[in-house]
């Protein structure tokens, strides 16, 4: 998928040693391996609103279920997020009271 200066496919662990982890030892991160980029990738692209399917296509996975599951992560601050959303709807079918006669059990 990526090649070098000559056309040849990169030795990734050896862009992983001279490229990414110089960078993140620079930023006190720690490398989790390609593993860990692959479903940290997918959770980004979820956050940013691509389409699941185009995040398998991505990771080539020939099952989405695969994506969704393995891959795709939930993040606290999506959940929280998604809470608020769900509050604010609530509250503007109740302008004039400011609060929703719905509840969340």
């Amino acid at each position: 998928m990526f090649t070098s200066g000559n056309g040849r496919p990169l030795d990734l662990k050896n862009l992983a040693n001279r490229v990414i982890k110089p960078e993140l030892e620079k930023a006190k991160l720690e490398w989790h391996g390609w593993h860990a980029f692959r479903r940290e990738l997918a959770t980004n692209l979820y956050r940013l609103g691509v389409a699941d399917k185009s995040i398998q296509a991505v990771l080539r996975h020939s099952n989405l279920a695969t994506t969704q599951n393995s891959y795709i992560k939930s993040v606290p601050a999506d959940a929280v997020a998604a809470m608020k959303s769900l509050e604010r709807i609530c509250t503007s079918m109740h302008p004039t009271t400011g609060a929703s006669h719905a509840r969340v059990v």
